[in-house]
């Protein structure tokens, strides 16, 4: 049993790679040192949950070095899922695969998951965001919980 689960993970950690270079992977791209993007989800000091953009480095050979997680769950919620204010129990990434999910934060602001949103999401405490399901189709989103659970880079 216990291969299966390493054969999934690596199943799913090609699935990621496919996911994050869809629609824009050519020899160039792969050799590049161009940041990657992805959005930061976390909560000020006011106990408001923000997003923000941040940058990631990529080693010569185009190579991100994401934090170290502690595995990788599937979620996939129905056309229709809504779920109030809430904080998240641990950071964690939470990347896109399909589908189209909205996070409701501070302001009324609202972030638009689409397939190859990467989140990192640090919002455990405070009044926390709302999130839902877009359209008619499930969102498919993996989970990559951090093994670090202490470090936020919340600013």
């Amino acid at each position: 049993m216990r291969s299966t689960g390493r054969g999934l993970a690596a199943v799913l950690a090609a699935a990621l790679a496919m996911v994050v270079c869809a629609g824009s992977f050519s020899p160039v791209l792969a050799q590049s040192t161009k940041p990657y993007s992805m959005q930061l989800l976390y909560t000020g000091p006011d106990g408001q949950a923000y997003v923000k953009d941040i940058q990631v480095n990529a080693r010569p050979n185009g190579v991100v070095d994401l934090l170290p997680t502690s595995g990788v769950e599937i979620h996939r919620t129905r056309p229709g899922f809504s779920i109030g204010w809430h904080v998240e129990k641990r950071r964690q990434y939470v990347i896109t695969l399909s589908g189209r999910g909205e996070i409701d934060i501070a302001g009324g602001k609202k972030i638009i998951l689409t397939p190859g949103t990467i989140l990192l999401v640090e919002n455990g405490t405070g009044k926390g965001h709302e999130t839902r399901t877009l359209g008619k189709k499930p969102w498919v989103a993996l989970w990559l919980p951090l093994k670090d659970q202490t470090s936020p880079l919340s600013p």
